[in-house]
């Protein structure tokens, strides 16, 4: 079978596992918006913070070494899992000891209790296959599937349960993440026959760092920027506000950030299949820029034409206080989109180290605005400082696959331009009619913009299409 049609084989399933946890995780929010309040979002959202934080700011790129190194030998793999454990369980031990600091500094006391629960998340995390990153590496995402829907099923079912038989607060949204992550560690080691041995080779142990030690870098700037606004609303806004923010940035990011997600677990490995096939790399960009570009616009659109209504029928009335912000993030999800189609051609061709560069530009504009942005902006200034500084992520991204595969900057911006028309388009037309006929209501806007988007679609696109399933189809 070609690397085409693998691709696009795991990519349906990525898809499927996607579909599923987005339509699933919008469900349990729908829920629980209906029986929580704000703060309860925001403590969720705060754990978060500190939890993730600190699994990012350890991350040495084992997966990805793992993924981008050809044949990797048992004890390169029996080494990559064993840092992962103990990273693990550094990480619980440091999460169980700063929750009472980290209580005391958002002035939350009940914080410090729900963080050392929390440390249960990296403790579990740290133990999970590594047989997992193998089937990426294959391309097989069948298992992953599994994986996300056993995850977010036992997350949404112990979540709901909790807040319908025990107590509708925070607590509850915690023991459902921890029983979900519990649930797919354990099942993990079910869907690949990998298992771990006491091996540990010290080269291996260096090689994965020489590898990963710049992403690790670049890691530790993206979650800065995509994290520390959390830190600085909830700090200088409250809980209350910050709740707002975390519930507008996860809407916004199921509808946009997951389906970059998607495309980066399944173009890495391929790509790195082909690191040293410059034009072939090229060819392949160019169909993923466009591609992506004409997947978010429309759905980026059509949200922009009434996203005062998808708030409140969403979520209810009382998070239309977020609606602002969500637009806001709703286009950086965009342009941040665009943007990392980029990074997995990096990572191939082993060019780490610029990567790592790129995220201290970005970190740099980034600090600097956004305290001033919060304290004379609220949640909206927050949420542009984020879409500032991945429009600078855009550019600087073009700008280092072009000084790499060569070819200038014209293609890339082509192929942003002929995805985005479309939708864009259809946006423009739409939002018009609404302008000349405002009592057409939410339902007939909606199918309106639908109907025009698939009519331009279908006249300008189907020798895009073609050539996709051409590609596909070569062996």
């Amino acid at each position: 079978m070609s690397l085409s049609s693998r691709v696009f084989r795991a990519g349906l399933w990525v898809g499927l596992a996607f579909g599923f946890s987005r339509i699933i995780g919008l469900f349990r929010l729908t829920f629980l918006a209906h029986f929580l309040l704000p703060s309860d979002f925001g403590l969720i959202t705060l754990i978060t913070l500190v939890v993730s934080s600190m699994w990012v700011l350890s991350d040495t790129g084992t997966s990805a070494a793992v993924i981008q190194r050809a044949n990797p030998t048992p004890a390169f793999l029996h080494t990559a899992w064993h840092i992962n454990w103990i990273r693990g369980f550094v990480l619980a031990l440091l999460c169980w000891l700063l929750a009472p600091f980290a209580a005391v500094f958002f002035e939350s006391p009940q914080l410090q209790v729900l963080l050392q629960w929390a440390a249960l998340i990296p403790l579990i995390q740290g133990f999970e296959s590594l047989g997992l990153v193998l089937l990426k590496k294959e391309l097989s995402f069948k298992q992953k599937t599994y994986i996300d829907f056993t995850r977010e099923t036992v997350q949404t079912i112990v979540s709901i349960l909790l807040v319908i038989y025990w107590q509708a607060n925070a607590e509850s949204i915690l023991w459902g993440i921890i029983a979900g992550v519990l649930a797919s560690s354990v099942l993990s080691y079910f869907l690949h026959n990998f298992r771990p041995s006491v091996q540990f080779s010290r080269a291996s142990a260096l090689e994965i760092w020489r590898y990963g030690g710049h992403l690790m870098g670049a890691g530790i700037l993206v979650f800065a920027m995509t994290n520390l606004d959390d830190m600085v609303v909830g700090k200088v806004m409250g809980v209350e506000q910050l709740g707002y923010y975390g519930v507008a940035f996860t809407l916004a990011a199921i509808l946009t950030n997951q389906l970059v997600q998607i495309f980066n677990m399944v173009m890495f490995p391929a790509l790195s299949e082909i690191q040293d096939d410059v034009q072939r790399i090229q060819h392949i960009l160019g169909l993923s820029v466009r591609l992506m570009a004409g997947t978010l616009t429309p759905v980026v659109c059509f949200v922009l034409l009434f996203p005062e209504a998808l708030i409140g029928f969403v979520l209810g009335e009382k998070w239309l206080p977020a609606a602002s912000v969500f637009v806001v993030l709703l286009c950086m999800g965009w342009v941040r989109g665009v943007a990392t189609i980029f990074g997995p051609i990096l990572m191939a061709r082993k060019r780490t180290a610029v990567m790592h560069k790129m995220k201290w530009i970005e970190f740099t504009l980034f600090g600097v605005l956004i305290l001033p942005a919060v304290y004379g902006f609220g949640l909206v200034g927050a949420a542009i400082v984020l879409l500032l500084v991945y429009c600078l992520s855009l550019v600087l991204h073009m700008q280092a696959v072009q000084a790499e595969l060569g070819g200038g900057y014209t293609p890339f911006i082509r192929q942003i331009l002929l995805g985005t028309m479309p939708g864009f388009s259809a946006f423009v037309f739409t939002w018009c009619i609404a302008l000349l006929v405002p009592k057409l209501g939410v339902l007939l806007i909606g199918f309106l913009y639908l109907s025009v988007w698939l009519m331009i679609t279908w006249l300008r696109e189907r020798e895009f299409m073609m050539q996709l399933v051409t590609m596909v189809k070569s062996k």
